[in-house]
C-alpha cells in the first residue's frame, strides 16, 4: 500500500503540471496526451493479443510470461479512463471536427469523421478489449480457444480503428491500409520488450527473443512497404504526410526509431547465444521501448510541434504511475476474484 500511495502521489504532481500547460496551451496539452495514450496503451493491449494467440496456438512461451502478462492486461479497463481527456478535447485536436475543406468528402466527415463516431469507435474497441481481458483468463480450456479466436477478430477490428482515429485523423486526409496491422505489431513489440526487460522465467528467454525477432521485422517489412508504395505512388493528398516527417528536427527521430528499433536488434537477434542471454535480451528490449517511444513522437508530435514530446512525458509519468498504483494496491486481482466468483 506505500508503494501505492508513493505512485498516487506521482501521478497527482504530474497531473497537476500538465493541467497547468492545459490552461495556457490547451491543444498542446492535449496533445501530449494522446501521444502518450498511444505509446501506453500498446502494453495492455498487446499483452491480451498475446493471451489470446497463447490460448489458440499453445507453448511454453505463453506459460513463461504470463504471470506478467495476465496482471499487464488487466489494465485495459484503465483506458477508458484515460482516453475521456481525449475525447473532451477532440474539438481541439483534430482539424475536421471544424474544417470543412474540400479534401475531405462530405460523406466522409458524415459518416466517419464526427465527433460522436469518433467517440463511439473509441469506446466500443476499449469496452471490447477489457471484457475480453476478464473473461480470457478465466475461461475453461474448452472455451478459451473459441474465446481467443472471436478476440483475435476483435482485436484487429479494434486496434485498426484506434490507430486511424488516434494517429491519422490528426493529419486528414492520410489514409494508409497497413496502419492498423504496423499498431498490432508495435503493441506485440512494446510488450514483448516490456517482458524482456522486467524478467520472466529464465526458460522463457529463447522464445522470447525469437518472438521479438519475427515481430521486430514484421514492423519494419510492414512500414516500410507502406512508405515506399506511398511515396513512389506520389499522391499528393498522401505524400505530403512524410514529406512533413522528413524534415527536421523530425528526420532525426526517423532515423533513431530506425536505428534503435530495427538496425540494432534485428542483427543481434539473429544470434541463438544473444537469444538466449538474459542481459543482452533486456538491453534489446529497453533499446525497443525507447525507440518505440520515439517512433509514437514521430507520428504524432509533427502535427502539434515540437514541445508536443515534453508534455507527453508528463503525461506518460501520469499514466504509467496511476498504472502502477492500481496494480501494487491489488484492486485488479480483487476485481478479477469478485468476476470469476460471480461468473463461475
Amino acid at each position: 500500500m506505500k508503494r501505492a500511495r508513493i505512485c498516487l502521489v506521482v501521478a497527482a504532481t504530474a497531473a497537476a503540471a500538465l493541467v497547468g500547460v492545459a490552461l495556457f496551451e490547451p491543444r498542446l496539452a492535449a496533445a501530449g496526451w494522446l501521444l502518450a495514450l498511444t505509446y501506453i496503451s500498446a502494453f495492455p493491449i498487446g499483452s491480451l493479443a498475446l493471451l489470446m494467440i497463447h490460448r489458440l496456438t499453445g507453448g511454453r512461451w505463453g506459460e513463461a510470461l504470463e504471470p506478467l502478462l495476465r496482471p499487464l492486461s488487466r489494465t485495459t479497463p484503465l483506458l477508458l479512463l484515460l482516453v475521456i481527456p481525449v475525447l473532451i478535447a477532440s474539438p481541439v485536436l483534430f482539424s475536421w471536427t471544424h474544417n470543412h475543406s474540400d479534401e475531405i468528402t462530405r460523406s466522409v466527415r458524415l459518416v466517419y469523421l464526427n465527433v460522436p463516431a469518433y467517440v463511439l469507435r473509441s469506446l466500443i474497441a476499449l469496452a471490447g478489449l477489457s471484457v475480453l481481458a476478464f473473461i480470457l483468463p478465466a475461461a475453461g480450456t474448452s472455451s478459451a480457444p473459441l474465446i481467443a479466436g472471436a478476440g483475435l477478430v476483435f482485436y484487429g477490428i479494434a486496434v485498426t480503428f484506434l490507430g486511424l482515429d488516434w494517429v491519422l485523423t490528426v493529419e486528414a486526409p492520410f489514409f494508409s491500409t497497413s496502419f492498423g496491422a504496423s499498431v498490432a505489431f508495435t503493441q506485440l513489440l512494446a510488450t514483448l520488450a516490456f517482458a524482456a526487460v522486467f524478467g520472466p522465467r529464465a526458460r522463457a528467454f529463447p522464445d522470447l527473443g525469437a518472438l521479438m525477432l519475427v515481430v521486430t521485422l514484421g514492423i519494419t517489412y510492414t512500414d516500410f512497404m507502406a512508405m515506399l508504395v506511398i511515396w513512389y505512388g506520389d499522391v499528393p493528398s498522401k505524400v505530403f504526410w512524410f514529406v512533413e516527417r522528413i524534415r527536421e528536427p523530425w528526420l532525426a527521430l526517423a532515423v533513431a526509431t530506425v536505428i534503435i528499433t530495427s538496425l540494432i536488434p534485428i542483427p543481434l537477434l539473429m544470434f541463438a547465444r544473444v537469444r538466449v542471454n538474459r542481459t543482452a535480451l533486456r538491453y534489446i528490449g529497453a533499446c525497443n521501448l525507447i525507440g518505440l517511444a520515439i517512433y509514437q513522437s514521430w507520428l504524432l508530435a509533427p502535427a502539434f510541434g515540437l514541445w508536443t514530446i515534453a508534455t507527453a512525458l508528463l503525461a506518460l509519468l501520469t499514466m504509467s504511475a496511476l498504472a502502477a498504483a492500481i496494480v501494487a494496491s491489488g484492486w485488479i486481482e480483487k476485481a478479477a476474484t469478485r468476476w470469476r466468483t460471480a461468473h463461475g
